[in-house]
């Protein structure tokens, strides 16, 4: 069963070049650990259970070796060198869902085991579910079932005993993704019977749908971005895949004080909505809003 969003990833080349965009815009970035079965290695912007994922490929090799999951994000890295490469949703058990993936027609294996080292020697585990094998770039996210307990997966981090995840911007979540599709009527199938979103409603009838999943919006849409989407001037623009991440700030004063004290670019800034050009992000467009 699905219960939340849990992160969204920004993949890369160079992992250390990522920390420091983003200790640029504000955040706290730990260092994450590496994926011995992937080959990948990544860092964690955490804001509590949510967080976004900064991955690189280590070992092309050995991601290739890992079929599709691992060769298309080579591949993706090889054709772009970074971006906002796909989503994950958490939830228990999640053989139910990859038996409603395989209903759909889209090959999904059982769920499998997977485990990073933390720079401390700590050991993180989970269990994944990959719809189509492969989930970069495309109208689904994958799946994540956590072995290790909550309270281990949002400790440490953080001088005075303040946790790492408060952030100098002001930035405390994930609010939403913007997810551009060929087929919206194809893609709510997956979320409604793939994933068991059942609380989504249409803005334009086959054009745009939107669900809530707790404060996470995911806005699935098919036209073309509008001149001024962060999109449009880049190489992707009409490729399937995640669009836009929106995060939301406590603060969207502080928010921008931050980053216009650290030279960081912007799309515009409006009332209530900051975007952030997607180079300053290594290729991923963030909008931040207040909430």
């Amino acid at each position: 069963m699905i219960v939340r969003f849990d992160h969204a990833v920004v993949a890369m080349t160079d992992l250390e070049a990522g920390m420091s965009a983003f200790r640029r815009l504000g955040f706290e970035v730990e260092a994450g650990g590496r994926h011995p079965s992937l080959g990948t290695r990544n860092a964690i912007v955490r804001f509590g259970l949510d967080y976004l994922e900064l991955l690189a490929v280590e070992d092309p090799d050995r991601a290739r070796a890992a079929g599709r999951f691992g060769a298309d994000l080579v591949d993706f890295l090889a054709g772009r060198g970074a971006g906002l490469a796909g989503y994950v949703l958490a939830g228990s058990g999640l053989d139910r869902e990859a038996a409603r993936f395989r209903a759909l027609g889209i090959e999904t294996a059982d769920p499998f085991y997977m485990n990073r080292m933390r720079p401390d020697g700590g050991l993180v585990e989970w269990r994944l579910v990959v719809p189509g094998g492969s989930p970069w770039r495309k109208p689904w996210p994958y799946l994540i079932d956590w072995i290790t307990g909550e309270e281990e997966l949002t400790a440490g981090g953080g001088g005075g005993g303040h946790p790492s995840w408060r952030h100098q911007n002001r930035v405390g979540g994930v609010a939403g993704i913007s997810l551009r599709v060929d087929d919206v009527e194809a893609a709510v199938r997956i979320c409604e019977q793939g994933l068991g979103l059942a609380d989504g409603c249409w803005i334009m009838e086959g054009l745009h749908w939107c669900c809530r999943l707790g404060r996470f919006v995911l806005d699935i849409y098919a036209p073309a971005p509008e001149p001024d989407h962060p999109a449009a001037s880049r190489p992707d623009r009409w490729l399937p895949g995640p669009d836009r991440l929106v995060l939301s700030s406590a603060d969207l004063a502080a928010t921008s004080s931050v980053l216009r004290r650290n030279g960081v670019r912007l799309v515009r800034e409006v009332s209530g909505v900051i975007d952030i050009h997607p180079q300053e992000a290594m290729g991923a467009p963030i909008r931040i809003v207040s909430g």
